[in-house]
């Protein structure tokens, strides 16, 4: 749950609402076939690293503090609850945002992080589940990165209805249907190449473009998360976990690859995912349309593998390592 600390009575110095927060990884869809009568579902854990802080004060109109490269969407988010919820403005600030578009959730936390902290500094507490509404994130596919951003850890989410590639009614975000502690001593290897990147109108085309996931795939996917991922995961047994990890990639990389020209978003990152296989890192995929391809490993290899790792990325994307994130994001006032 959400980190809460609130202003003393009557000390009417604390007028800037700050929320931190990190990201996650998407590590799979459990059902694109639809058959059953509900679409997606999905995998992922929240992430320690990167994070970003945005914080929020009262204003008449709307002014922002942030990098070039995230203001046209700060604001754009940012106008959307202004509207919403007829307030007149506020003064906002955004420290050292995530890289969009990289398969690190982005949009969904910064949307959400954004929300948060407009409405509680004019006092007004609505759910995530609400804010999540207003700018429609991860309302039709996946839950995961609002998940994430309430309670971190271990996630899956159960989908939406639907059998036809398109929302019946306006979406809502998808169940959350566990939420499992991430292993403490487990560490995530990520790369994030600097080619590869699907999102927006490319994304929609790539969903409607592509036919149901036959069953049988559907079924194994399944079947690999509950009789091989949840019980490496709860046993604390990094291999049996990681072949799981490993083996829905395969699957999901396959049924998208006619749409992004592989089982990876880019050659490159293919050929990062293959590297790190030949290391020992477990569990290697691509986080969502990517282009950040993880894996996982034991606390206490980072440092010998995030060397090897760099020296082959070199200069062409960003390596670093993190762990999971147990809990959701963090505010309080000053």
């Amino acid at each position: 749950m959400l980190l809460i600390r609130l202003p003393a009575h009557g000390d009417e110095t604390l007028e800037r609402v700050w929320i931190r927060t990190g990201g996650r990884l998407h590590l799979g869809q459990l059902d694109l076939n639809g058959s059953l009568g509900r679409l997606y579902g999905g995998l992922g854990v929240a992430i320690a690293e990167p994070q970003f802080e945005v914080t929020a004060e009262k204003s008449e109109s709307l002014s922002l503090h942030c990098p070039d490269c995230e203001t046209e969407r700060v604001w754009a988010i940012a106008i959307q609850y202004l509207k919403h919820y007829g307030f007149p403005g506020a003064k906002i600030e955004l420290l050292d945002p995530l890289p969009s578009h990289s398969g690190l959730g982005s949009g969904t936390s910064l949307a959400l992080a954004l929300g948060f902290a407009i409405t509680r500094v004019y006092g007004a507490q609505p759910s995530l589940t609400e804010l999540a509404g207003i700018t429609e994130r991860e309302g039709s596919r996946s839950g995961i990165g609002v998940a994430a951003f309430e309670q971190g850890g271990f996630l899956i989410d159960g989908g939406r209805p639907g059998c036809d590639g398109a929302p019946r009614q306006r979406p809502s975000v998808p169940p959350l249907l566990l939420r499992v502690p991430f292993p403490e001593d487990w560490a995530i290897l990520l790369a994030m190449p600097r080619s590869g990147k699907t999102f927006g109108a490319q994304e929609e085309h790539a969903f409607r473009s592509l036919p149901p996931m036959d069953a049988e795939v559907s079924g194994a996917i399944c079947r690999l998360v509950l009789m091989k991922l949840l019980p490496g995961l709860v046993e604390r047994d990094l291999q049996s976990f990681g072949q799981a990890v490993t083996g829905i990639q395969e699957y999901v990389g396959g049924y998208f690859a006619p749409v992004q020209g592989g089982p990876y978003a880019s050659a490159r990152a293919a050929s990062i995912a293959e590297y790190m296989l030949s290391q020992g890192v477990v569990g290697v995929g691509q986080s969502s349309w990517g282009p950040t391809v993880y894996g996982f490993i034991q606390t206490g290899q980072q440092a010998e593998l995030l060397e090897k790792l760099r020296n082959q990325v070199g200069d062409d994307g960003l390596v670093w390592a993190t762990s999971g994130r147990n809990q959701g994001a963090s505010w309080g006032w000053r």
